[in-house]
Formats: C-alpha cells, sequence, structure tokens
C-alpha cells in the first residue's frame, strides 16, 4: 500500500483523498503489501467508497488517488471512476499494474473519465525478472503496452519500482527501461515488509548494504536522462548523497480510506505505526526528515549496519 501517487512540487501543501479500492490483484506479486495473492474475499464495499467520496467533495482536496489491489479489477471500476468526475474531483491518479491499459479503449476511457496520472509498477527490466515477482506470465509486456497506451493519450505516467530480494541487481536496467519508454516521473521505492512480504520475508527481503550501489547507480541513470526522480521508503543513510530526491511529505498530505479505515494523515501513520528510530538516529543531522526503518527489518537484522547520515560507512 502507498500512498504516493502525486508528484506536486508546489511550494503549498497538497491536499488529496486516498483510495484502497480493492483487496484483489490480477498479478500475484511476491512481496505485496496487502496480500492480495491470498485474498479469498474483498472487503472493500461500494456503498463506503461511495459514501467517503462524498462525504469529502467539496472540502478543498486537488484529487484522487485510486490503488489495491490492483483497482481496474472491480467490476464497477468505471462507475466509480464516474462518481469522481460528478462529485466533482479535478482529478484521478490511478495506482496499476497496467495490465488492463494494455487495451486501448480501456484506456482511453479511464482518460476520457478523469484519470490524468497513471503510476505503474515496473519490477524488472526483463520478462525473466518482472514476471517472475508478479507470478504472471506476459505482465511486463502488458505493463509496457499500458504505458505507451496512456502516454500517447496524453496522460502523466509515474513508474513506481519496489526493490527486493528479487530484483535489486536489475535496479538500474529497470531505469534504463521506464527512461526509453519515456515517462514523467519515476519513483523507486524501499521495501515494506507486510503482507505477502513477510510471509516471503527471506526470500523477498534485501539487505540495505547490499541494494545501496545498485540504488545511486540507478538514480545515476535517471538523473542523467532529465527524468524527475523520487525515493521513497529508505532510511535516509543508506542514500547518502540522493537524500534531496526523497518524497517530501511536508507538501503532500493523503487522506487514506483503507477497507474501513479512515487514516487522516498516511504519511502520519506511517510514522507512527511502520517505522522506528533507534540508538544510531541519536544525532543524525537527518533525523527530523528521515522516516526511519521499518519495524519489520530491524525486527530481523537489527541496528548493526546503520550510522548516522554522513557518520561513516556500514557494516
Amino acid at each position: 500500500m502507498s500512498a504516493s501517487g502525486s508528484d506536486l512540487r508546489s511550494s503549498e501543501t497538497e491536499r488529496m483523498l486516498s483510495i484502497h479500492l480493492t483487496d484483489r490483484c490480477n498479478n500475484r506479486c511476491q512481496f505485496c503489501v496487502v496480500d492480495s495473492p491470498s485474498i479469498l474475499k474483498d472487503l472493500v464495499s461500494r456503498e463506503r467508497v461511495l459514501s467517503f467520496l462524498e462525504e469529502n467533495a467539496g472540502h478543498g482536496y486537488l484529487g484522487v488517488n485510486l490503488h489495491g489491489g490492483e483497482a481496474t479489477t472491480r467490476r464497477d471500476f468505471l462507475e466509480i471512476l464516474t462518481a469522481i468526475r460528478d462529485l466533482g474531483y479535478p482529478t484521478v491518479i490511478l495506482q496499476t499494474n497496467a495490465r488492463k491499459l494494455s487495451r486501448p479503449d480501456f484506456a482511453r476511457t479511464c482518460v476520457d473519465l478523469g484519470v490524468e496520472k497513471f503510476v505503474v509498477s515496473v519490477h524488472g527490466s526483463r520478462s525473466a525478472v518482472h514476471d517472475a515477482i508478479t507470478q504472471v506470465p506476459n505482465s511486463l509486456r502488458h505493463a509496457v503496452h499500458g504505458i505507451r497506451n496512456v502516454k500517447a493519450l496524453g496522460a502523466h505516467v509515474r513508474t513506481n519500482s519496489v526493490v527486493s530480494e528479487l530484483n535489486y541487481t536489475d535496479l538500474p536496467d529497470i531505469m534504463s527501461l521506464v527512461v526509453d519508454l519515456g515517462v514523467d516521473h519515476i519513483n523507486i521505492s524501499a521495501l515494506h515488509t507486510q503482507g505477502t512480504a513477510m510471509k516471503n520475508f527471506h526470500q523477498v527481503t534485501p539487505r540495505y548494504r547490499d541494494i545501496e550501489p545498485y540504488v545511486a547507480q540507478a538514480v545515476r541513470r535517471v538523473v542523467a536522462s532529465g527524468t524527475v526522480l523520487t525515493l521513497e521508503g529508505f532510511p535516509f543513510c543508506t542514500i547518502t548523497g540522493n537524500e534531496h530526491h526523497v518524497v517530501d511529505w511536508d507538501r503532500q498530505k493523503f487522506k487514506m480510506l483503507f477497507r474501513n479505515n479512515v487514516l487522516d494523515d498516511y504519511e502520519e501513520y506511517m510514522d507512527h505505526a511502520m517505522r522506528v528510530h533507534g540508538s544510531p538516529c541519536v544525532g543524525c543531522p537527518q533525523r527530523v526528515r528521515c522516516g526511519g526503518v521499518y519495524k519489520e527489518y530491524i525486527d530481523a537484522f537489527g541496528w548493526d549496519e546503520f550510522v548516522p547520515a554522513g557518520g561513516g560507512s556500514r557494516a
């Protein structure tokens, strides 16, 4: 689950709604944070989604960010897009694996109903990596066609690549792929080991010390291309020199509907419920901005590899 559908860069805080539309997905990602591969019954009702939209209409929210699971798998997905438009929300952001967007007619319908930004998951530069993670043949091919379809319609595309044990050596080449596709914004995310990722913890969870050089190389490739880049979920001391690329949550506030729960400030919830700081963080000059480390990672590996940002090498 990620709320960061926006790449807004204004000096003022941008207020958005974020809605977890479904627990179901047509991929079976080995690190799915909401455990979609194991979901047998969807817990997200249309009535609750519509009431959330109605309750917040006219209260200054600049748009609605839709995610799941895979939001496009809902039978009433287009009806929900219509409701968002009719309630007067200025824009829609869709987080998606883009498989259904590989159909040109579906891509056009989404754009016509107000989706202006598509956040597409790309976890491999080739099918051998991406499709192994999603456990669905041709899922990378579908994602690439989906990106091309919505770009041809004039939509904004942001890709998201989650760094895992299954793909971290491929990360620089993933960046080359999405740059060549002409996407507008690239996001690289640290793995959050909940859901299916927790079940597959040791198969999917990389050590930060192992992935750091690959993340740095990936960043250099994106920066050289001139494409907008953000990093999400990384402790600052694991991305030394690239801290300025971290998503600025002070400028992006998301009120989220997650199943039947409303999170008034998604990032505040993540800071208090999902991430921790430890003794290496004391005195760190980045302490105020850094969100810390996911709890599950520390439970498994401890604090030995972390040092204050700029404070030396890790073990």
